[in-house]
């Protein structure tokens, strides 16, 4: 699922590392809903861009408190663009996968 620098072989077996996609902050987002806490529902990867292209910046646990500040809704698919409020990433900014991320009960 977490999608890596690929690694590429060229000609003469030298090998070289393909850039990972850059970090995207909230210019990314096409919805606004700010100023709602939401919690995530299962464990998900904290990303700098909204896609499985995009690098882990690390894993969000069951539980974790997500400020949700925006979001990037193409189709059905849908990436949240949020603060860490707990955990082992407090205080980091990043995207999580919208399906992941909720209110639990």
């Amino acid at each position: 699922m977490t999608t890596l620098a690929a690694t590429v072989i060229l000609a003469g077996g030298a090998v070289a590392t393909a850039p990972t996609a850059s970090a995207v902050g909230s210019s990314k987002c096409n919805w606004d809903y700010s100023n709602v806490q939401f919690d995530v529902l299962k464990k998900a990867a904290l990303r700098t861009g909204p896609g499985t292209k995009y690098s882990a910046k690390g894993t969000l646990s069951k539980g974790t408190k997500f400020y949700y500040l925006c979001e990037y809704t193409k189709g059905h698919t849908s990436w949240i663009y949020g603060k860490v409020q707990s955990g082992a990433h407090k205080n980091a900014k990043g995207w999580a996968y919208g399906k992941k991320i909720g209110l639990l009960k």
